[in-house]
């Protein structure tokens, strides 16, 4: 007999401990409104073949309102074009991606006078670079220099460097390499930045 209630008795101690938790989890459920238990949720399925894809967040400047920088135009004092120029008296287009002789239009920039003097037509600028032959200046030194000193006209030497602002308003640097004995073409190195927003 006392064999049967200790049989009895671990019967009913491992209901208890099944029991217990399970029950305790029921009320747990009931305890926060009854809701069932977080299912986590599924991840973001790709695009159905052929669809649009949303937009992405906007960048900072359409957060502000400030328009963005314009991609057909160039930022200032980036290189438009370079290589080596042959100037004479027939005025050159510097705005024209690679230079043309365009002729006494509106669109010409410079040309050589006979004697060896360089001029600038259509509202171009001409300055002498007077900062020594050991560094050709850059985009922003030949800006301030034609800014502070272009003419219309600058005599020719050996070695002269030119810093141009062309009728467009872009900067270009002209170093000369060659001039005839009359002074009526000579050969640049030249290099042609843009100004903002120009390209």
């Amino acid at each position: 007999m006392t064999a049967w209630i200790a049989a009895g008795a671990t019967i009913v101690a491992a209901l208890i401990t099944v029991l217990v938790p399970l029950l305790g989890s029921s009320g747990g459920e009931e305890t926060t409104g009854g809701a069932p238990a977080a299912v986590p949720s599924a991840p973001p399925s790709s695009p159905a073949p052929g669809s649009v894809p949303a937009p992405a967040s906007p960048s900072p400047s359409e957060e502000t309102g400030t328009p963005g920088p314009d991609p057909g135009s160039s930022p200032a004092g980036s290189e438009l074009w370079r290589g080596s120029l042959l100037l004479g008296t027939e005025p050159k287009d510097l705005d024209a991606g690679q230079p043309a002789a365009v002729g006494y239009s509106d669109e010409g920039d410079v040309y050589l006078l006979p004697g060896g003097e360089i001029e600038g037509w259509n509202g171009t600028v001409v300055s002498l670079w007077s900062g020594g032959t050991d560094r050709a200046p850059g985009y922003e030194e030949c800006a301030n220099t034609v800014q502070a000193e272009g003419a219309r006209k600058q005599r020719l030497a050996r070695n002269t460097v030119l810093c141009v602002r062309t009728g467009a308003g872009n900067i270009a640097r002209l170093e000369l390499t060659e001039l005839d004995p009359g002074g009526r073409s000579g050969t640049f190195g030249v290099i042609i930045w843009s100004v903002a927003g120009r390209s």
